[in-house]
């Protein structure tokens, strides 16, 4: 080709790349609860059709704005789905405008990461609760921690590197004054410093242990025994926010050489984590279970204000680590939108459970999550009301209809 027909034709391309950007055009969202109730909450749609709508292609950047005209958070997630957080009043629309343009940086409502300070612990949090789960470096020790743990909070904020550094600083300062003998001073130092006492923003006063915690899938063997799962061995984030955090861990093979793997996901404003599990090798059917550790005394669990159990959820307001000291409740729940075969409590009163009875290792979601008296959820009847209004919203999620303007 000559240079002046190359020339030529680079002019025509970008002519036609300059046409291409001049149509890209704003757009309506808009989305309708035909309910009762109030609709809070992220909403997913399809990122690649929104973007066709809008004449964009896959890398072209645009801003999202709400009825005031005020510039939003979105966030895209790592399987092609875009994240906005929507409130629609009941038999109400609520309408956003997404039109091309560089978005800002915006607050995040979600976090989380692995701590090599404190034994690999993996911790993550939104606005609403914090848990964590634990890792390699602690498996080494022998330590006996199987389930997932709930770090309660009372504030929007982040917390968890505040809460991590801190305790490690001050054991540090407290371990060297009690080599030196002074136990008052060390015992000062752990109140000040220690995440497991309340600081002003929560704490981590839920007691695991050898136990499931709050949500921890697990197989069972032919004789009705829990297979605890141990400490994951590796871990990737899919999602960092800011309206959804999302990563993947990976477990060592079992005796059996079966192999887990979770993918959890956390979002603004929710108390229920989403988590996805599936087992590789798994050769034969098995009992599957996931639930809460239940630490009211063997044979006084009643159903009542502090405990529920139907054929969607078992939940159950949990005393606290320290009951007397606390005085505070810790509710925890685990929902099964996808079903189970059952939900019991187990012979030894250590479990509520849900139990699929003959499980083949796909992939199964549900949801795991907690609330604190002492934050925003003061009541276990409250608990309950946010149980249903949940389980409900999965029926009928909010859907967006994208309009040309």
């Amino acid at each position: 080709m000559s240079g002046k027909k190359c020339l030529l034709t680079l002019l025509f391309l970008s002519a036609c790349s300059a046409c291409l950007k001049l149509q890209a055009r704003d757009v309506r969202i808009a989305f309708t609860n035909t309910g009762n109730t109030q609709r809070s909450e992220v909403v997913e749609m399809n990122l690649d059709s929104l973007r066709k709508m809008m004449q964009l292609g896959p890398s072209d950047p645009f801003v999202i704005r709400n009825p005031f005209g005020q510039e939003v958070a979105w966030q895209s997630t790592y399987d092609g789905k875009l994240l906005l957080y929507v409130s629609v009043r009941p038999h109400t629309t609520s309408g956003f405008t997404a039109r091309p343009g560089t978005p800002s940086p915006m607050p995040s409502a979600v976090s989380g990461k692995m701590y090599p300070i404190r034994e690999d612990d993996f911790a993550w949090e939104n606005d609403k609760g914090a848990y964590r789960v634990y890792g390699p470096a602690l498996a080494k020790t022998g330590e006996k921690s199987y389930g997932i743990d709930i770090w309660v909070k009372n504030t929007p904020d982040m917390i968890l590197d505040q809460r991590y550094y801190k305790d490690a600083a001050g054991n540090v300062e407290e371990n060297a004054l009690r080599k030196e003998g002074l136990k008052q001073k060390a015992d000062s130092v752990d109140r000040v410093s220690s995440f497991h006492i309340d600081h002003g923003n929560g704490m981590d006063v839920y007691e695991v242990g050898p136990t499931l915690g709050c949500g921890t899938p697990a197989l069972m063997s032919d004789s009705g025994k829990i297979i605890y799962p141990y400490c994951y061995q590796t871990y990737q984030i899919l999602d960092k926010g800011p309206l959804r955090f999302t990563f993947q861990l990976n477990f060592p093979p079992n005796a059996d050489g079966v192999v887990e793997h979770r993918i959890i996901s956390l979002d603004k404003g929710s108390h229920f984590n989403r988590i996805t599990v599936w087992y590789d090798h798994l050769n034969t059917p098995a009992p599957f279970v996931s639930g809460v550790v239940l630490h009211t005394p063997k044979g006084k669990l009643q159903k009542g204000v502090d405990f529920a159990l139907d054929k969607e959820q078992v939940s159950y307001a949990d005393p606290t680590q320290e009951p007397r000291a606390c005085g505070s409740s810790i509710y925890v729940a685990v929902l099964f939108p996808q079903g189970v075969d059952r939900t019991y409590v187990t012979d030894d009163g250590s479990h509520a459970l849900g139990l699929i009875k003959h499980y083949t290792g796909g992939r199964y979601s549900y949801l795991f999550g907690s609330a604190w008296s002492d934050y925003d959820i003061k009541t276990f009847p409250q608990w309950q009301v946010v149980i249903k209004e949940k389980l409900q919203n999965l029926q009928h999620p909010l859907k967006a209809d994208i309009t040309a303007l």
